[in-house]
């Protein structure tokens, strides 16, 4: 049985947060996120915005290493993005604990997030290890959930998941990178946009599975 805790966190105490707090005008929720080996990557459901000027300010920021389209219609749309630089403090807790993000909504200057525990224990360790980096965040409530986290590569092709693998157990999410998409070609035999392409295949998939895990928790 897990745990989800609602909690409010002003977007100065993460990177996220503040990478968003740039790109004004629309309205903006942060769905499951897809771990990366040690790294994390956020899914961002875009409502009101016009998509190719939504995309362009993100890739601008300099945290932003490529943003990539998982699913569009009308005025929203759902980004996956890859950042240059470390998440943070927070993410970092998020990601060693195993939580998952159920729902976060940009609240003014504040977002409220919904992160799913596999237990109490894990729930207990994510808030010494957010004490400790003197993260400053509200607790709203404490429930418990029948909901268990779902393994988010169970969609990817075999060509997909050994690209992945391998790029994750050579560094190629390491920061700073530890590899080079040239050097995985080559062990996988393929060109290094090949490469690129592959992951950006992988990450769509991840993109989607997510997604739908997403709703089945909103649908239970």
């Amino acid at each position: 049985m897990g745990v989800i805790i609602t909690i409010t966190l002003p977007a100065s105490e993460f990177a996220i947060g503040r990478v968003i707090e740039t790109v004004d005008g629309v309205y903006i929720e942060l769905q499951t996120v897809v771990p990366l080996g040690g790294h994390v990557m956020p899914l961002l459901d875009v409502y009101d915005c016009d998509h190719d000027v939504f995309a362009e300010r993100l890739q601008e920021h300099p945290a932003v290493e490529s943003v990539v389209a998982v699913e569009q219609s009308g005025d929203e749309g759902v980004y996956a993005v890859e950042w240059t630089d470390d998440l943070g403090s927070f993410y970092q807790a998020l990601s060693d604990q195993n939580g998952t993000i159920l729902r976060a909504v940009k609240e003014g200057k504040d977002w409220e997030f919904d992160l799913l525990f596999l237990s109490h224990e894990s729930l207990t360790a994510f808030r010494e290890q957010i004490n400790e980096a003197e993260i400053s965040l509200d607790v709203r409530r404490i429930s418990r959930s029948n909901n268990s986290v779902p393994d988010p590569r169970n969609g990817l092709s075999a060509a997909q998941r050994e690209a992945l693998d391998l790029a994750i157990s050579e560094g190629y999410y390491s920061i700073p990178r530890e590899t080079t998409t040239k050097d995985l070609g080559d062990q996988l035999g393929i060109s290094d946009q090949a490469v690129v392409e592959r992951l950006r295949r992988a990450m769509r998939t991840l993109g989607e599975e997510h997604i739908e895990a997403n709703r089945g928790h909103q649908r239970g």
